[in-house]
């Protein structure tokens, strides 16, 4: 029986949507629809009836549409050339901001740092062979959840932990012999050094000691060392420091 009853409501509750639907349909199309366009249909029929009976307006309206038609067309035409002279400005200082950039970077002294990306080996060169640990610092957020669910972070418990970094800072003053410069470590105290760093690329590959004596004075360490990836870029400086330093 709850069944049968059910269903009449269902179809009640249908047939009254419906029924709202087609009032909502009729207000709109007889209210908003069918004035607006009886309204326009009007106006054409009154301004063909104008324009047979006065051909003197009609041609002024047709002048009138055309002079409008060609300010747009002009207006148009200036808007498009001045947009193409903006864009061509900007890729012609693009173009020259990247062609200093370039020319700084491949100088062979330069005035002002330059940031080369570096990579394991040429940390690990810098680290073995001048004591110096190129690490960014990093943050592992703490966060955890509040009375109610609510996510918030306490910089208080934050964890501070050193990666290798992927970029360095420097400077040449010299160049040596191919791809060889002297250079500035800006961002350690300008302690000079020696980078290999081909020309026309973002990279420094490697860095030679000051003094090509090194590598026999200290064959022993390199072998032990480069490579060796059981040791972080701290604890290959430290082991220059005691090795090279300590001697």
């Amino acid at each position: 029986m709850w069944q049968f009853i059910a269903f009449l409501l269902i179809l009640g509750m249908i047939g009254a949507v419906l029924k709202w639907i087609g009032v909502a349909l009729y207000i709109i199309f007889f209210y908003i629809v069918l004035p607006i366009v009886g309204f326009w249909i009007l106006y054409v029929v009154i301004r063909s009836i104008y324009h047979a009976f006065n051909p003197e307006a009609k041609q002024a309206y047709l002048e009138r549409k055309a002079k409008e038609a060609e300010e747009n067309r002009k207006r148009k035409e200036k808007e498009e050339a001045e947009a193409k002279a903006k864009r061509e400005r900007e890729e012609a200082e693009k173009r020259r901001k990247e062609y200093e950039r370039q020319q700084h970077r491949d100088g062979d002294q330069q005035t002002t740092p330059y940031t080369y990306q570096i990579g394991k080996h040429g940390n690990e060169s810098l680290a073995i062979r001048y004591g110096i640990a190129n690490q960014e610092r990093k943050v592992k957020e703490y966060w955890y959840y509040a009375k109610g669910g609510e996510q918030k972070r306490n910089p208080d418990r934050d964890k501070i932990y050193y990666e290798p970094a992927s970029k360095i800072r420097l400077q040449k003053t010299r160049k040596v012999s191919k791809d060889l410069y002297e250079v500035l470590l800006t961002d350690f105290r300008d302690r000079k050094a020696r980078a290999i760093i081909e020309t026309g690329t973002e990279y420094v590959k490697t860095f030679y000691p000051l003094d090509d004596s090194w590598f026999e004075k200290y064959a022993d360490l390199e072998e032990t060392l480069k490579g060796n990836n059981s040791f972080t870029l701290k604890e290959l400086a430290t082991f220059h420091v005691q090795k090279a330093v300590g001697t």
